[in-house]
């Protein structure tokens, strides 16, 4: 993740959790523990967070949630190559059962 992706995260989180400070500091730490979680998976993790979460999801929280998010990602996308393949062999299907009249 990017600095100014770890900003907006950071940004969010002082937006909802009102005691939440970030300062130059923390901006410094959260941009080093986060550095290898990729934003794309960061953000959604953070806002489900957020959505069950009374108080500031850790930095670990946002690591095991991107985590889950990620395998999530990657298994819609299996099943939506499933159905693909589906719906091509049904496409497949009916052509055969069309041309052969």
């Amino acid at each position: 993740m990017t600095n100014t992706e770890t900003a907006k995260i950071l940004a969010t989180l002082a937006a909802v959790y009102q005691n939440f400070q970030v300062n130059e500091f923390t901006q410094k730490v959260w941009e080093n523990l986060l550095e290898d979680v990729d934003y794309r998976f960061a953000l959604p993790a953070t806002k489900n967070l957020i959505k069950t979460c009374k108080y500031v999801p850790s930095i670990a929280e946002i690591i095991e949630t991107a985590k889950i998010e990620k395998l999530l990602q990657f298994e819609r996308q299996e099943e939506l190559k499933i159905e693909s393949c589906r719906n091509n062999q049904l496409s497949d299907g009916n052509a055969r059962v069309l041309s052969s009249d």
